[in-house]
């Protein structure tokens, strides 16, 4: 029993029952299309600020929910770090015959940092790491105690490029909500 049916109301409350119902379709469907919506917009920015390598790699580490009965659709990514090698990288120049002076690193897009003494190691499961060797470093060839490089997770990436994504996300909501309606 609603409080409407204890102040005698129950008419208005059975009408507010209808006009849910009614709306519910609407009102899933125009959720269900923004959460999709909203999900390719992040992976997209995502690939065209943050310098991954590939595509599919930001979208195997995204995901998505929707719960009908509470009309949520959830937008979410993986926090874990990112290698440096999943990023565009390259061989810096080398400065003689035997060494190169590390590796360019674009984290940002077209924006490469130089790192210096860096060098790659194959790790656990096949995945290549980035060392970095500092100055004054004579047991580089030891890589105990050291840890390798990251850059950001997607869901840090995610993060940054949020309040940038959210105006579109909600027109998409508004503009399938009303075409649920008419």
């Amino acid at each position: 029993m609603g409080y409407l049916e204890k102040k005698g109301l129950a008419q208005v409350q059975q009408e507010l029952q209808r006009m849910r119902k009614a709306q519910a379709p609407a009102i899933t469907q125009a959720v269900k299309s923004a959460a999709e919506y909203g999900e390719k917009l992040a992976i997209d920015a995502i690939f065209n600020q943050y310098g991954f390598k590939s595509r599919s790699y930001v979208e195997q580490n995204f995901g998505l929910s929707f719960n009908p009965k509470s009309f949520e659709g959830r937008i979410f990514a993986r926090y874990r770090p990112s290698t440096l090698t999943r990023f565009n990288h390259s061989k810096a120049q080398q400065i003689s015959r035997k060494r190169n002076s590390g590796y360019k690193i674009a984290v940002t897009r077209n924006k490469p940092v130089l790192f210096r003494g860096a060098f790659t190691v194959l790790g656990r499961n096949g995945n290549q790491l980035i060392f970095s060797r500092k100055k004054g470093d004579n047991s580089w060839r030891s890589l105990r105690g050291q840890k390798s490089l990251y850059g950001p997770s997607v869901s840090a990436s995610f993060g940054y490029l949020r309040e940038e994504i959210e105006p579109k996300i909600i027109r998409h909501l508004r503009d399938k909500y009303r075409k649920g309606l008419g």
